[in-house]
């Protein structure tokens, strides 16, 4: 059958058949992108236990800075630390911050112990923290606290909500 076929016939259907192979490749291409994407999708509808020890130290290190940022009583740098929703839902002001926020009358800082993230999208991840307040200079346990941080990795930023025990779950898988 192709042996009746003239020079140009069998470059046309050549070029045919090429295109097939080429929109099929496509075809399956855009599929494999689609799963893929759906998957991870997936992965990131719950919160996982945070394992990158970099990562650990940098949402340890923010909330350090933020009990560092109360303790020096600078309160609109506390307001900017603070998640922007938090704080119009409650109408915070830094001279109602303190009925919002505990101050202790140590210096203190925040030892993480359980970490869990969740991507929300390209460049935001959200983590929900557990652990103690703790004298700077005496190691003495003040409180239990849980924090929601948001990390903005496309400008570098963050905020920080603190949260409910019965929010944050006690497990990552929530």
């Amino acid at each position: 059958m192709l042996d009746r076929l003239t020079e140009d016939q069998r470059k046309v259907l050549m070029m045919w058949f090429f295109l097939l192979i080429f929109l099929i490749g496509l075809v399956v291409l855009i599929a494999n992108n689609k799963i893929k994407k759906r998957v991870a999708d997936e992965k990131d509808k719950t919160y996982v236990v945070v394992r990158d020890y970099s990562r650990y130290y940098t949402i340890t290190n923010i909330l350090d800075k933020y009990y560092t940022t109360i303790y020096n009583k600078n309160y609109e740098s506390v307001i900017k630390m603070l998640d922007a929703d938090y704080v119009k839902d409650n109408n915070i002001t830094k001279d109602n911050l303190e009925d919002y926020i505990k101050t202790y009358d140590a210096r203190t800082t925040y030892q993480g112990s359980l970490m869990c993230s969740k991507r929300l999208g390209k460049g935001y991840t959200s983590y929900y923290v557990s652990g103690e307040v703790v004298g700077a200079n005496s190691y003495k346990i003040y409180d239990t606290k849980y924090y929601e941080v948001l990390l903005n990795e496309n400008q570098v930023t963050f905020t920080v909500k603190e949260i409910d025990s019965n929010q944050f779950g006690g497990e990552c898988h929530v």
